[in-house]
């Protein structure tokens, strides 16, 4: 075959090729995203909240609250995308910071932001919140909706020492008498409480 037409057929062959990865990638990549979007909402509807990731200012105030002294370990209790354990590892850094998650794709991207990040006080783990032990923590951060606080509020009287800081974003524990409530100056008027463990 003469040189001139054997590269022709390379050419096409190779165009050839091109295009059917192209095809490839334009049917894999709406069923992945799918498959993503599926298992947001899957988890979403399970856990009764979707991962919403705090606010810089929601994010300024919980930190705000924590006592100025403190170090050892931090939970973030349902960390969703990890913007809040993030926040915490970068203010704190004599803290470890452990945010956990049962939401795959929320870890997953926290854990590769994460890595990015190099924060070398920052973790996070899939957990179902209630099997976590928390009598080793120092604080506790949480934003989670009323029906998860419930039954963490029971987990958290029975295993953390009197005097622990716990810091909700949005929604009150029941029963509990806040130490502090600061109120944002955003479009919900979003309430920070802070709480601290009785004996």
């Amino acid at each position: 075959m003469p040189t001139s037409v054997h590269s022709v057929y390379s050419v096409l062959n190779i165009r050839r090729t091109g295009f059917s990865v192209i095809l490839q990638c334009m049917f894999i990549a709406p069923l992945v995203i799918l498959v993503l979007v599926l298992s947001i909402v899957y988890w979403s509807i399970r856990n009764g909240i979707s991962p919403m990731p705090s606010t810089r200012k929601q994010r300024q105030a919980m930190i705000s609250l924590l006592p100025a002294e403190i170090h050892g370990r931090i939970a973030d209790l349902g960390s969703g995308w990890g913007t809040l354990a993030m926040a915490l590892a970068r203010r704190l850094p004599a803290c470890s910071i452990t945010g956990y998650e049962n939401s795959p794709i929320p870890l997953c991207t926290s854990k590769l932001i994460a890595r990015f990040a190099r924060q070398s006080n920052l973790e996070f783990f899939r957990a179902n919140l209630l099997s976590v032990p928390l009598n080793d923590f120092q604080a506790i951060v949480c934003y989670l909706h009323p029906s998860a606080m419930r039954k963490l509020q029971t987990k958290l009287e029975a295993e953390l020492p009197a005097g622990t800081p716990v810091i909700c974003n949005t929604f009150a524990m029941a029963g509990w008498k806040a130490e502090e409530v600061i109120t944002l100056d955003d479009l919900y008027h979003t309430h920070i409480y802070s709480y601290r463990m009785r004996g």
